[in-house]
């Protein structure tokens, strides 16, 4: 028999070295792996692991990749409102807005002029001189209304410049449009960059007497002691001490008490004839521009005589606005041509050009510096190269026009052409050409009389604005003519009206047959359009989870700068006309910052052991600040708390998949917030309009999540009107397809039927997993994996009180046929002397009133401030490619091999643990007639099965 305390020593052997294996197992398996593992995750030690630091960072190879075939592209959805029936509501009724789309494009970018520069972010005495990654960003797009094959021929060079290379075939890329759906659809909503010059004129009938009279000309209107300017002083800016005309109210008044002699005045209705020459013109142009008909022969003039519209001088029977337009669903993406604000912004920006002259120049040599975009530094509202763009459409135009007629065709489409010029201006709608390709007849005669008559009396030569000789081929945009009389300055001219995407220079490829070139689309946007540089920080400070490193990724710039003028508040919960200029307003700016979405701050190894993961698939509890370019500000996103639908998020490799967290926007990201403005006038808008468009004055435009989710009830009806001392109604009405991607057949507003629903903000909280933005990431390594932006975008018309804004104040009707501001009028008629009020009461004019809206002439009814939305869209991003999901799904192999080879020398332990204590105790096989030392044993090991029965859920990293 073996001594006894041979045994037990051995038993001692065999504890001890259980001991040592569990210790070191522990130490190398789980403690020491997971430390690697959670520094290899966070960037060992830089804040990331996809910081760029290193000259071979595959970050920055993804990043500024132009391998189109391999470089993940956006898939974007645009869906817009259309305004059923634009008749009605201008003439005050409910708006009825069908939802249309969605139209879907795919988006190709890349970056340019791209260089690592010194971070600002980083609190290094030595910076990184690679700290941060800056860039411009070309877009290209490809319309998914067929099948398309696309090329590029793009390289990157080892010094990050771009280069030809190559031509390479991408896949195939679907159509994805419905097939109920088209690029030619009509949609009908307001004209945005109408909306700007309206604002910058302050209301129609101000921009009205601006064609005529200068701005203190109409100031002097009912001043005392101010006579009727000549006509030579009309708009001449050294006469200021004269009038413009005389109000309708005080001509009747003062011929009233001069036994109907008029006085030496002129009407100030007299501009305002629709059978005039000026509302005969600006009517013409907006039907050019697709403007819809808010008058019909028979009804009554706006010049206040009580006269019926017969037909404008140009035989139209109907009067048309710019305010509401119809185009494609082409043009209002990617932009068309203007001929209502080619010439009325011309003509109502003179004034300001001519007083910011430090010598006087020829009436045509100051056309040509405006309408080439010289002179946008001086005046309110920019005109760009209007001569220059004006010619672009001649090119692609002129052959839809017919002689003695219009040109009501459409532009080749871009997969037809290879010239640049021509692709952007892809299929657009050419009647606004009509007024261009009217001057080559005109120009025709005056060149013939002069022939004639080198001093025909009334002509002058035609002289276009880009110096060419376009007149007599396909016309131009006049710096100067005259025929028969009629000053020709200004016509012909075409406004550059932006698109709600971009331009679009994604056209044939002329060396592959059937397919869009989208390498030269890409260069075409690099060589023509304003490079916009952003940075982001790329690069942070090497150390342990230091502060800069919760900012890895973050932008440092956008669009140049490191802050954006967002708002100006002046105490009014709606965007007007004086915000910008005003002293009083307060300026908001707003710091650029957040993340793309692309990349957020890790949160490292945080799993079970031997689970295969590297992470449970929750974020941290902090907001995920992402920027959003549209709105010029980041929003919140935030973990909801809870997986939807009880289901982890994945990611998918080539063969395994991980777990990520889905994060949506903050709740109250558009809630009331005076310093951002957001939340007004309603919870769920945030106002961006005081610095978007050509305008110094910027436009009533809102930014806001699809269809107001998260917003006010009241913004699907809005029928209050009391902000414009109106009584309710004239709100809007919101219907969208329950369709899906099937025709949903003709809207019928009378009977709408159960193929589209009325919006409520009951429908809306049902539909907010369909609506919401949402962004998943991989949590451990804070690699964003695929995003959905989703936003929309509203107007609304500029309000025009009295009260607050005295420009409007000429718009009153003294007859009560105005529906607002009886308040304001009342006031101003309890101002005048006793007996001018008995006079006018006398004449039937003491009920003031005035129109609804600064669409104060042609639309008096129509009430501002009433927010329409216009569209909204969907960017659709993958991210995380499967390269980089492999990678992730090894480390959580590795990990799991750890956990899995601890817990089996943990078995192994806990075997030698039982053999060991029995060794000690004798017992089992080692027993010698010790009973009692192994009645105790059992009892201890009874108790050791529970004390040492492993839960390997209580060993996490954190």
């Amino acid at each position: 028999m073996v001594n006894s305390k041979v045994i037990r020593g051995g038993g001692l052997i065999v504890l001890a070295g259980s001991y040592v294996l569990v210790e070191r197992s522990f130490n190398n398996d789980v403690v020491n792996a997971g430390k690697s593992m959670f520094g290899n995750l966070i960037g060992g030690g830089r804040g990331s692991m996809y910081n760029t630091c290193d000259a071979d960072s595959k970050t920055l190879a993804k990043l500024t990749s132009v391998n189109l075939a391999d470089k993940a592209a956006t898939d974007v959805k645009y869906n817009f409102y259309s305004i059923d029936n634009p008749k009605e509501y201008l003439g005050g009724s409910d708006a009825v807005v069908v939802e249309q789309g969605p139209y879907n494009l795919r988006k190709y970018s890349v970056a340019y002029d791209v260089a690592q520069t010194p971070s600002t972010l980083t609190a290094s005495s030595s910076p990184d001189p690679k700290g941060a990654l800056e860039y411009s960003t070309a877009n290209a797009y490809l319309v998914l209304d067929q099948d398309v094959t696309a090329t590029s021929n793009l390289k990157r060079n080892a010094d990050l410049s771009l280069a030809t290379g190559t031509k390479q075939t991408l896949p195939v890329t679907q159509r994805a449009l419905a097939t109920h759906l088209s690029m030619s659809d009509s949609v009908v909503n307001f004209a945005p960059d109408y909306l700007s010059l309206l604002g910058a004129n302050n209301d129609e009938v101000n921009m009205i007497l601006s064609l005529e009279c200068t701005s203190e000309q109409i100031a002097n209107i009912g001043a005392a002691g101010k006579s009727q300017c000549a006509g030579n002083e009309l708009g001449d800016t050294a006469a200021s001490n004269c009038a413009c005309c005389m109000m309708d109210d005080e001509f009747a008044l003062a011929t009233s008490r001069n036994t109907g002699v008029p006085p030496p005045f002129t009407n100030c209705n007299a501009y305002f004839d629709d059978e005039g020459p000026i509302l005969s013109r600006l009517s013409l142009l907006a039907s050019h521009d697709g403007g819809v008909a808010v008058k019909s022969a028979g009804e009554k003039k706006y010049d206040g005589s009580g006269d019926d519209f017969t037909s404008t001088a140009f035989g139209q029977t109907e009067i048309h606005t710019a305010l509401l337009q119809s185009h494609t669903v082409n043009d209002w993406m990617f932009g068309h041509p203007s001929a209502y604000l080619g010439l009325v912004g011309f003509y109502t920006q003179m004034e300001e050009a001519k007083r910011s002259l430090a010598s006087p120049l020829s009436s045509t040599e100051l056309a040509k510096r405006m309408l080439t975009g010289q002179m946008d530094a001086d005046i309110s509202f920019q005109l760009g190269n209007i001569a220059d763009y004006t010619s672009k459409v001649g090119s692609v135009c002129f052959a839809t026009c017919l002689e003695g007629g219009d040109c009501s065709g459409t532009a080749p489409g871009r997969d037809e052409t290879s010239d640049v010029d021509k692709i952007k201006l892809g299929g657009i709608e050419c009647l606004p050409y009509t007024s261009t390709f009217e001057t080559k007849a005109k120009c025709t005669a005056i060149d013939a009389a002069l022939q004639a008559d080198p001093n025909a009396p009334g002509y002058e030569a035609c002289a276009c604005a880009n110096d060419s000789d376009e007149w007599s081929s396909q016309g131009c945009c006049l710096a100067g003519g005259m025929h028969d009389g009629d000053d020709l300055m200004g016509e012909g001219c075409l406004f550059e009206v932006a698109g709600v995407v971009d331009p679009n220079y994604a056209g044939m490829d002329s060396s592959v047959a059937n397919a869009v070139d989208l390498g030269a689309a890409l260069q075409s946007w690099i060589d023509r359009e304003a490079p916009s540089a952003s940075s982001e920080f790329m690069c942070p400070a090497e150390g342990v989870q230091i502060d800069e490193h919760a900012k890895f990724a973050y932008y440092e710039t956008f669009d140049g700068d490191d802050d954006h003028v967002t708002y100006y508040h002046t105490g009014n919960d709606r965007i007007r006309q004086g915000d910008v200029a005003d002293d009083a307003s307060l300026e908001y700016k707003t710091a650029v910052t957040g993340t793309s979405g692309r990349y957020f701050e890790p949160k490292g190894l945080f799993a079970k052991v031997g689970t295969s993961q590297i992470s449970d698939g929750y974020p941290q509890a902090i907001p995920h600040p992402v920027y959003i370019p549209s709105a010029k500000r980041s929003i919140d996103f935030v973990f909801p708390g809870m997986r939807q639908n009880q289901v982890r998020n994945q990611l998918c490799g080539t063969e395994e998949c991980i777990v990520s967290a889905r994060l949506l926007p903050n709740s109250t990201v558009f809630a009331a917030d005076e310093a951002s403005g957001s939340g007004m006038p309603y919870a769920g808008l945030q106002p961006v309009g005081h610095t978007r468009g050509p305008s110094a004055t910027g436009r009533p435009e809102y930014f806001h999540h699809p269809l107001y989710f998260d917003g006010d009830a009241a913004l699907y009806s809005q029928q209050n009107s009391s902000h414009a001392d109106g009584v309710d109604g004239n709100g809007i009405k919101i219907y969208r397809p329950t369709t899906g991607s099937e025709n949903p057949g003709a809207f019928d507003a009378s009977a709408p039927g159960d193929n589209y629903q009325l919006v409520d903000k009951a429908y809306v909280d049902s539909q907010q997993g369909t609506l919401a933005s949402h962004i998943d990431f991989e949590v451990s390594t804070g690699l964003g994996a695929r995003q959905r932006m989703r936003f929309g975008t509203s107007y609304s018309i500029w309000e025009c009180d009295p009260a607050t804004n005295a420009h409007c104040k000429l718009a009153v009707n003294s007859k009560g046929a105005n529906g607002c501001y009886a308040t304001a009028g009342a006031t101003a008629f309890d101002a005048k002397t006793t007996a001018d009020k008995n006079d006018l009461a006398t004449l039937g004019r003491n009920d003031l009133t005035y129109p609804c809206s600064a669409a104060n002439l042609l639309t008096p009814n129509v009430v501002g401030g009433k927010i329409l939305p216009m569209y909204w869209y969907e960017e659709s991003t993958i991210h995380a490619t499967a390269e980089e999901v492999d990678v992730l799904a090894a480390y959580a192999d590795s990990y799991m091999q750890s956990g899995d080879v601890f817990i089996t020398m943990l078995t192994l332990s806990l075997i030698g643990i039982t053999i060991g204590i029995s060794m000690v105790f004798l017992c089992l096989c080692f027993e010698q007639k010790v009973g009692g030392l192994c009645a105790r044993w059992s009892l201890i090991s009874s108790h050791l099965k529970l004390t040492f029965s492993f839960n390997h859920s209580c060993f996490q990293h954190l």
